[in-house]
């Protein structure tokens, strides 16, 4: 089955753009956006300019056994991590860490956030083997950074999610299209030679694929959705 879980290559696309902008003051960088389900780790997308090794680890599915993630799930502070991680239960997991040397990366600073829809998001700030990064300068700039940057994210799918909901049929659109002009139920059966009840049902549809509970809202974002229009 197709993973579909924030794949939208166009969105990602502009998320990419902005997380290049941010990082061109930090030449030499390695960055990771993640974003994993909090329900089923499988589920996981990240935007990263290293993709030579985050193909791999999302191939492999290494976040089930990749400490930095373990500790992100258990935290809201950031977290320096290098390949001497080891967990509160006092275990250490070496195995990504042994494979990653391969793909320059030895050291990072992690920023965890818990978003509304119990996702686990990451921004990872990665250094080589030889990186001399001072964090301290620059935490409370990733932070709000990945703040906004996931705020945009979520938005961007929430509109790109209405859009799929919102195929309306042909007549359901018709029905919406009097509804905005003003007309009321009564006056669009007759206009349509059906049923009052017809039209009700319509209408019902519309809100329901577009998620709002009355009329009022069903024009409002049928408006912002442009599917008013001939």
């Amino acid at each position: 089955m197709k993973d579909t879980y924030y794949n939208d290559q166009r969105i990602n696309s502009l998320i990419q753009d902005e997380l290049d902008a941010f990082f061109e003051d930090y030449p030499g960088v390695v960055y990771a956006y993640a974003i994993m389900n909090k329900k089923d780790p499988s589920q996981m997308q990240i935007i990263n300019n290293n993709p030579a090794w985050f193909d791999v680890y999302l191939e492999r599915k290494y976040q089930f056994i990749d400490p930095v993630i373990i500790r992100g799930l258990r935290c809201v502070e950031d977290y320096f991590w290098e390949n001497e991680v080891i967990l509160s239960e006092g275990y250490n997991l070496t195995r990504i860490f042994n494979e990653s040397f391969q793909y320059n990366i030895y050291r990072g600073q992690t920023f965890p956030l818990h978003d509304y829809l119990n996702n686990l998001v990451v921004l990872s700030v990665i250094g080589t083997k030889d990186f001399d990064f001072d964090i301290d300068k620059h935490r409370s700039k990733f932070m709000s950074f990945l703040i906004h940057l996931h705020q945009k994210t979520l938005n961007l799918y929430s509109q790109h999610q209405q859009k799929k909901n919102a195929f309306l049929s042909p007549r359901e659109r018709q029905i919406l299209k009097w509804v905005s002009d003003g007309k009321t139920y009564a006056e669009i059966a007759i206009i349509l030679s059906i049923a009052e009840r017809t039209v009700k049902f319509h209408m019902g549809n519309v809100m329901k694929k577009l998620g709002v509970n009355n009329a009022r809202h069903a024009i409002k974002l049928g408006a912002e959705l442009r599917l008013l229009e001939n």
